[in-house]
């Protein structure tokens, strides 16, 4: 993938998520902010969950109670993929989203 591309894809995914987490009922009192390919949602409590794009890797990182994980796009999933786990990134921000607000929060996915 070149540079811009990778630019391109993260910025659109970064819009997305905030897009999902933005309607999802659950999350309405939530902070969320998406600065310089960086969104952090706080939590009540002062918790965090970060993702954030990693130019050099082509990856998205993403920081959670769940502790810490990297995604490379899959090309042929077409979705982005936990560089050690497998899992896509739309299933562990719904595993790190429902343990912290302790109710199933679902994505519709297609990252």
């Amino acid at each position: 993938m070149t540079e811009l591309s990778f630019a391109v894809r993260a910025a659109q995914l970064l819009d997305q998520i905030l897009e999902q987490l933005e309607a999802i009922d659950a999350l309405e009192d939530l902070e969320m902010d998406l600065v310089d390919g960086v969104l952090t949602v706080t939590f009540d409590d002062g918790g965090k969950i970060i993702i954030n794009r990693q130019e050099a890797t082509e990856q998205i990182w993403v920081a959670s109670p769940l502790g810490p994980a990297h995604f490379n796009f899959d090309a042929a999933e077409n979705q982005w993929v936990n560089d050690r786990s497998g899992e896509s990134l739309a299933g562990t921000l719904e595993r790190a989203f429902s343990e912290k607000m302790r109710e199933e929060i679902e994505l519709e996915g297609g990252f």
